[in-house]
């Protein structure tokens, strides 16, 4: 970050105090105001078209660009996988923009009301501060940082996310050091300039009924999910609930229905609303919201309890929605070793509630088929493979004809574990034929699953000892993700390469994969990932090796602090640099670290 001594008589300056509606606001202004300053930004607005889209609306070339959703994965409902390559990717851009912009300028960016912005924004603007060290001429400062408003409900207090993000920002800033004054009745833009932000406005409306109110809820939560907007969910899903008295039974059915309408996004796979019939399914629909976002933050325990909460009021409660509340109940738990037991305990009254019935409905199959995967990945954690796998065979039997989204996602899901488990039993030729027939059975030629069926395919011939297809594998990600304007997992790849070559003895292969991945890393502005290319250079004894540039640059990193302190001392000591470079794994998921406000 740019010192806070700096001159900022000539800054850019910009109030972002937005509120929690809308993810992006507040880099949306951020972005205004350098635009209106006179930045370019360069090549960024035709270069990230998707990305740009999200970020400047109004700005975006005729040709419409790709929807992010079809060029990226989104976080997972139903594996309450809170990482979202979706998201990441917006954050990046706007980061990236922010550089480019003060830099374009010769003029710092100046941000007041950031305590009062959305998460999103603020860890874009944490992503941009360590993004700034590596960028000549970059500077992004914090007005009064430690201004914030009032939580708007106990469920949507993220002071301590937001400490988290400015700490992550080089600021020795903590819950306590908040400061409650900024404008707490400031929710939203004046001209709300999002689907996501009307729906919140709509969702809070006192002068609205409840019926509009409780349909706009749902459909805002549902694309909140997708935006990483947990705050704004936990704020709307618990005054939603507070509604749910006053709402009829004949009213119902209208609710869904625009409900329904209202999201024009309709991702059928995660917060499905088809399957809700009754005032408790909504109630447990909100109570999922809450315990998700709780999950999503790290605070399981109220994850847990919210998850429990579901089925405390029982009457007219759907089997599926019950059967979702031990399914995510379990999940949250299996995530915690010594709570194992508990995990199995939850899935096996949820197999209780939908045990196989003559004439049942679709969705209550393929919420059994959800609990077999689950009590696989429970018996996988106990290193229980064989049944690990009878169960895993179960549920793909629990989808036999079904061809919905839901159920489309968790067969690729049962495919993939089963390969996992073929793998960790060291069948590494089994796990390979499974993989291969999952390509086949999925159908999909898109760029973003070649790009991962290719890498694990690659890792598993690397485990097989066929090395040439294992690198023709990563050439196929590679080009996939370079078709992708995927500059972090090229980075990535880019790096384990290096070390794949360097290990082969094949020196001039490994330099190059080095290089290629510095300057990768250089276009992802992360200091710690050129520090690692830059290393890699030095150990295989490149022409460029320089060790002081090493520890120059991972001295900068903010997101990787232990893991760069530890790769500087290496190479200011001449150590063997080889335990702390990447090497090649067998997936290719990766936490978005850069994004990743969480210590």
């Amino acid at each position: 970050m740019a010192p806070l001594t700096m001159d900022t008589g000539a800054a850019v300056r910009v109030d972002i105090n937005t509120g929690p509606a809308s993810s992006y606001v507040g880099l949306r202004e951020c972005i205004a105001a350098l635009r209106a300053a006179g930045a370019s930004f360069g090549d960024l607005p035709n270069h990230h078209a998707s990305e740009w889209a999200e970020l400047a609306p109004d700005d975006t070339p005729q040709d419409s660009p790709p929807p992010l959703g079809e060029i990226a994965l989104a976080a997972s409902e139903r594996r309450l996988h809170r990482e979202s390559e979706q998201v990441y990717r917006v954050l990046s851009v706007a980061a990236a923009a922010l550089c480019a912009g003060t830099a374009e300028l010769g003029r710092p960016l100046l941000v007041s009301g950031a305590g009062g912005t959305d998460l999103s924004s603020l860890r874009g603007l944490m992503r941009a501060v360590e993004n700034c060290r590596v960028h000549p001429g970059a500077a992004v400062l914090l007005d009064r940082p430690e201004s914030v408003r009032a939580p708007l409900g106990p469920h949507a207090d993220y002071r301590a996310e937001r400490a988290r993000c400015l700490r992550r920002m080089d600021l020795p800033i903590t819950v306590d050091d908040f400061v409650l004054d900024l404008p707490s009745g400031v929710s939203a833009p004046v001209e709300p300039v999002s689907e996501e932000a009307r729906l919140y406005q709509r969702a809070r409306d006192e002068d609205s009924t409840a019926v509009d109110r409780v349909a706009a809820a749902l459909a805002y939560c549902r694309r909140a999910f997708f935006s990483a907007n947990w705050e704004g969910m936990a704020v709307v899903a618990t005054e939603a609930m507070g509604l749910l008295s006053g709402i009829s039974k004949p009213a119902l059915p209208g609710l869904l229905a625009k409900a329904e309408r209202d999201d024009s996004l309709v991702h059928a796979i995660e917060f499905e609303t088809t399957i809700l019939r009754s005032t408790a399914d909504i109630r447990g629909f909100l109570l999922k919201v809450i315990g998700i976002q709780a999950g999503f933050r790290g605070d399981q325990d109220a994850a847990v309890t919210a998850f429990r909460a579901i089925r405390e009021h029982g009457d007219g409660l759907s089997p599926e929605i019950r059967a979702q509340s031990h399914l995510y109940t379990a999940l949250t738990l299996s995530k915690r070793k010594h709570r194992l037991g508990e995990a199995v305990a939850e899935v096996e009254q949820g197999f209780d509630v939908v045990r196989e019935r003559p004439n049942e409905p679709d969705s209550v199959r393929r919420e059994r088929g959800w609990l077999h995967n689950l009590r696989g990945l429970t018996l996988f954690a106990e290193r229980r493979l064989g049944l690990a796998f009878e169960h895993e065979k179960q549920a793909l039997a629990c989808l036999a004809g079904l061809t919905d989204a839901s159920s489309a996602h968790l067969r690729i899901n049962l495919y993939s574990n089963i390969s996992v488990l073929q793998e960790k039993a060291g069948k590494y030729s089994s796990a390979l034929a499974t993989w291969d027939k999952f390509r086949q059975a999925t159908g999909s030629s898109t760029a973003g699953f070649a790009k991962h069926h290719s890498y694990r395919s690659a890792g598993l011939r690397l485990l097989v000892g066929d090395q040439q297809a294992a690198i023709e594998d990563f050439d196929t990600t590679l080009t996939n993700a370079a078709g992708l304007n995927d500059i972090f997992h090229q980075t990535e790849v880019r790096l384990e390469l290096g070390m794949l070559h360097a290990k082969a003895g094949d020196r001039e292969t490994a330099v190059a994969e080095y290089e290629l991945a510095e300057r990768a890393a250089r276009r992802l502005g992360d200091p710690y990932r050129i520090a690692l290319a830059q290393a890699g250079q030095v150990m295989v004894g490149g022409a460029g090796a320089d060790a002081g540039a090493t520890v120059a640059n991972a001295s900068l990193s903010l997101t990787r602090p232990v893991e760069a302190t530890a790769l500087a001392k290496a190479a200011s000591n001449s150590a063997d640099l080889t335990e702390l470079l990447p090497k090649p794994r067998t997936k290719l998921n990766r936490p978005f670290d850069l994004i990743n406000f969480q210590d």
